[in-house]
């Protein structure tokens, strides 16, 4: 399993930086890389269909060292769970592995941005409520 170099930096398309501040500036999340992650970790769980992400006019988010070490962990497992579960390769080092990480984010911000579209940020926060339970069977 790849493990993410904590030095390397998250790069959003303008598109997801748009939404991710958009979630912190509504305060859903108090910080744009826990949007980023969740949606990576929530495209992860549904398996979600990744396409490459052109660097072209992407912006430096954060260095992904700032986030925790056991999510570091867990999604580095999705990610190789993921790929074996689909018949690919692991990632043949730590800037791939960002890189597929970045692809399921991107994948996940539409997919949130499309079911959370017009709801409020009560709304959105019960909804990310829900899916926790429904992923991991606890009541919060």
């Amino acid at each position: 399993m790849k493990h993410f170099d904590p030095k390397r930096t998250i790069r959003p398309t303008p598109e997801a930086k748009g939404y991710l501040d958009v979630l912190k500036k509504n305060q859903t999340f108090s910080r744009a890389i826990d949007a980023y992650v969740f949606a990576g970790a929530y495209a992860l769980k549904k398996n979600a269909e990744i396409t490459p992400v052109p660097s072209q006019g992407r912006q430096d988010l954060i260095y992904i060292g700032i986030v925790d070490d056991e999510v570091r962990l867990a999604l580095e497992a999705g990610i190789n769970a993921i790929r074996q579960r689909n018949g690919q390769p692991e990632p043949k080092d730590s800037g791939e592995a960002v890189e597929i990480f970045t692809q399921y984010a991107e994948a996940g911000i539409k997919l949130l941005k499309e079911r959370w579209e017009g709801k409020t940020r009560g709304q959105i926060q019960n909804d990310i409520l829900k899916i926790i339970e429904e992923e991991t069977g606890s009541r919060y």
